[in-house]
C-alpha cells in the first residue's frame, strides 16, 4: 500500500485540510472507518471500495461526497484500488456548497449530484485544486471557525458559546448549519479523536485521563458508540482510525508515505 498526503495552497486552505492518495493492491480485509468531524470527497481511479449497508457489500461511486458520519463504517477493497481523496475542515463541505452541512450528514452523493462533475474530471491534485476553487459557493463563519478550534480542549458548549459571546442555543444553530454535527456531539468526535495518539505513551487508563474521560467506563462507551467495539477489539484488528481510511493511524506510524 502506498499513501501520501499533500497540503492544499491558496484559498484552498479556507476549506481543505489536505489531499491524500492511496494506490493498493486491493487484496486487504474489511477496515473499520469512525467519525472524525470532517467530510470527504472520494475520486477513485482504480476499483472503487465497497461498503457495508445492511448486511450488503455495495460498490461506492467513482466521485462522491461522504458527509459527516456519526458511527462506524465498514469497508473493503474490491481490487487494486487508486483514490485521491479531499478532506475538508468541519466547516468545509458548507463553504464548498453553499448549503446546510446537515443536509449531507450520514450521506454519500455522487458529485453529479451536487453540481461538482468538474472535479471528478481532474485526476493530479493542482487541478482538482482548480476545479474545487471554481465551485466554491458558501462563506466562512468566523465564529464557527473559533468554536471548532475551541473544541479541541473542551467539550463544554456554554463555556464556549459564553467566551464567543452567543447563546449556547445560537451557537448549535450555526454550528450544525456550517458543520453538519451539534456542537456537543462534534466535541465528542474530537476528544475520542484524541485518544489514539495518547495510547502509545499514555495506556487505556492515562488516555482517558488526558482526554479528559471520566474513566475508562466513559472512554470505552465512546468506543463503541463511534466504533461499535471495544477498544481491545479494535487494538487486535489493527483497525484504529484517525480518518476516513482506517488503517493509515498505523500504516503512517510504521513508514509508508
Amino acid at each position: 500500500m502506498r499513501y501520501r498526503e499533500i497540503a492544499p495552497s491558496g484559498a484552498a486552505r479556507e476549506f481543505v485540510e489536505c489531499y491524500w492518495e492511496l494506490e493498493d493492491a486491493g487484496d486487504g480485509g474489511a477496515q473499520r472507518v469512525v467519525p472524525d468531524g470532517r467530510a470527504e470527497l472520494i475520486l477513485n481511479f482504480g476499483r472503487p471500495f465497497e461498503a457495508l449497508r445492511d448486511g450488503v457489500w455495495e460498490a461506492q461511486p467513482r466521485a462522491f461526497l461522504v458527509g459527516q458520519i456519526t458511527g462506524p463504517l465498514m469497508l473493503r477493497t474490491a481490487g487494486p484500488a487508486h483514490i485521491v481523496g479531499i478532506r475538508l475542515r468541519p466547516s468545509g463541505a458548507n463553504r464548498l456548497l453553499g448549503i446546510p452541512a446537515e443536509e449531507l450528514t450520514g450521506r454519500s452523493i455522487a458529485l453529479d449530484e451536487l453540481g461538482l462533475k468538474g472535479i471528478g474530471d481532474r485526476c493530479d491534485v493542482g487541478g482538482i485544486e482548480e476545479a474545487l476553487l471554481a465551485c466554491t459557493r458558501g462563506e466562512t463563519d468566523a465564529l464557527v471557525d473559533e468554536a471548532i478550534r475551541l473544541f479541541d480542549g473542551t467539550d463544554d458548549v456554554a463555556r464556549v458559546a459564553e467566551r464567543l459571546g452567543v447563546s449556547s442555543r445560537q451557537l448549535e444553530r450555526r454550528f450544525k448549519l456550517k458543520v453538519g454535527l451539534s456542537p456537543k456531539f462534534f466535541a465528542r468526535i474530537r476528544r475520542f479523536q484524541r485518544v489514539f495518539p495518547e495510547l502509545e505513551s499514555e495506556g487505556w487508563v492515562g488516555a482517558a485521563a488526558a482526554c479528559g474521560y471520566y474513566d475508562q467506563a466513559h472512554l470505552i462507551r465512546d468506543f463503541r458508540a463511534f466504533a461499535g467495539e471495544p477498544p481491545a477489539a479494535l487494538v487486535s484488528g489493527n483497525e484504529l482510525a484517525r480518518h476516513f481510511l482506517s488503517h493509515f493511524s498505523k500504516t503512517a506510524k510504521s513508514g509508508l508515505r
